[in-house]
């Protein structure tokens, strides 16, 4: 018998709930984690088809210039990283990821991104591996099927919207070599070369981009699972959202470890066009939505 003290009662002093700026320590995140965890499963049990910024507040944040963008970057603001798309190799094992209610795509695809978030006084890292989804909205979006991250309040962070994440050992993101360390062992690493790709390959990889603001997941809902996107599908994908520091493409040998099945539907060996990113948002309006989709 006895009580454990977990987080302090003067973190929420006049019943004011945390908010992103008031983070300014490890502990203050893992504070505010628990907040959007309850924020989301109280949203998934109501009958409101939208969740705006976590439900956290906030104004919306204005729009940077290009200027106010350089600026940013000189201080080594922004996240960096890779992106690139494979064609599956076993559609059946493709196929198993195709939770009802979501179908097949006209094109099967598996997009692998892995990013320095470089974000507060919690530096964090996210690799994503997704597989691209009919919705029954008729969108088609991003399936996210495993997301390295390196420390376990943004692992629960992403799990209460059915983001499946899990803890590192080790996670480097560099221009040339990224890679996640897990259980002692490679786990995923992406390997850039520059260049080797003409210019209808670039363009395609330009109008491709990430999958900012087009992911879906399941969240769990009292044993059942709500379908949620988070982002408004496509039309999120607006090219100018982003101040671009770098930007090349080039290809990109990508590597999963054998333990884990979805590595069954990368080619062997996994060289494909991709791009290297440095970019900060430019801002322009409020925090994310997360939509139920129907």
């Amino acid at each position: 018998m006895g009580t454990i003290v977990t987080f302090p009662r003067e973190k929420h002093a006049g019943g004011k709930q945390m908010r992103p700026s008031d983070v300014k320590t490890e502990e203050d995140q893992m504070i505010l984690t628990r907040v959007r965890r309850e924020n989301v499963a109280r949203w998934v049990d109501s009958d409101d088809d939208v969740l705006i910024g976590l439900d956290i507040g906030g104004k919306p944040s204005p729009r940077l210039s290009d200027e106010e963008c350089a600026e940013l970057a000189k201080a080594g603001a922004g996240a960096w990283g890779h992106c690139t798309v494979i064609e599956p190799t076993d559609l059946d094992l493709y196929q198993s990821y195709m939770y009802a209610p979501l179908r097949m795509p006209e094109k099967p695809e598996v997009m692998v991104s892995y990013w320095d978030l470089n974000r507060g006084p919690a530096p964090f890292m996210e690799g994503r591996v997704m597989v691209k989804a009919l919705c029954p909205d008729g969108i088609e979006s991003w399936l996210v099927i495993s997301v390295p991250v390196p420390n376990f309040h943004t692992c629960l962070n992403g799990n209460c919207w059915g983001w499946p994440k899990y803890v590192c050992d080790e996670m480097t993101v560099e221009k040339h070599h990224s890679e996640v360390v897990y259980e002692g062992k490679v786990r995923l690493s992406m390997d850039f070369s520059p260049g080797g790709v003409d210019e209808a390959t670039v363009k395609k990889l330009k109008a491709q981009g990430t999958e900012g603001g087009n992911t879906i997941s399941f969240a769990i809902d009292g044993g059942t699972g709500c379908l949620m996107r988070q982002g408004r599908g496509p039309v999120d994908t607006d090219p100018d959202k982003n101040y671009l520091v770098e930007w090349e493409a080039g290809m990109i040998t990508t590597y999963m470890r054998p333990e884990d099945k979805f590595s069954r539907m990368l080619p062997d060996p996994c060289d494909t066009p991709g791009f290297w990113q440095w970019a900060i948002g430019r801002g322009g309006g409020t925090s994310g939505a997360m939509f139920k989709v129907k």
